[in-house]
């Protein structure tokens, strides 16, 4: 893990609160002169702490007014079966969160869709036609209490 400072941590928040922010923003808010900043900025993302910057769309204003969280058990657990799972997972652009986890499911997605009927679609036609998925749960987000990206930062000692 990088030891993050205070100038680091500081402008870490600012690209998480907003990655448009221009370099004298983020300096401002880090108590930096630009040339420090940017250089600690390219620091960061040659370390890969700063993995990538994106826009946040508002999925309702793209069409896409259903989100769930599926669970999905596997018929088995060969590394054949796994990698065929992983790969269509990455294929599928409505899968926007895949984990592996523990209990009584091996993955939980996130998966939006235009609509619950689409979302229907999409589980019965594709997920379970790949032959590989033994059970799923599947729980519709009714509403959204919290919704963010940043993560909770400090600085090391």
């Amino acid at each position: 893990m990088p030891n993050l400072d205070q100038f680091d941590v500081a402008i870490l928040r600012a690209l998480q609160s907003d990655c448009k922010l221009s370099l004298n923003e983020i300096a401002d808010r880090a108590g930096l002169t630009p040339s420090p900043c940017w250089r600690r900025i390219k620091a960061l993302e040659a370390s890969g702490v700063i993995d990538r910057q994106v826009a946040i769309l508002n999925a309702r204003k793209v069409g896409l007014h259903a989100l769930a969280y599926v669970h999905v058990s596997l018929i088995d657990h060969r590394e054949q079966s796994i990698a065929r799972f992983n790969e269509f997972v990455a294929r599928d652009d409505r899968i926007i969160e895949c984990a592996s986890i523990t209990g009584e499911s091996d993955y939980v997605l996130k998966v939006v869709a235009e609509d619950p009927e689409a979302l229907e679609e999409f589980l019965m036609k594709e997920l379970l036609a790949t032959g590989l998925v033994r059970a799923t749960t599947t729980n519709f987000v009714l509403r959204r209490i919290k919704s963010r990206s940043a993560l909770p930062l400090k600085a090391s000692d």
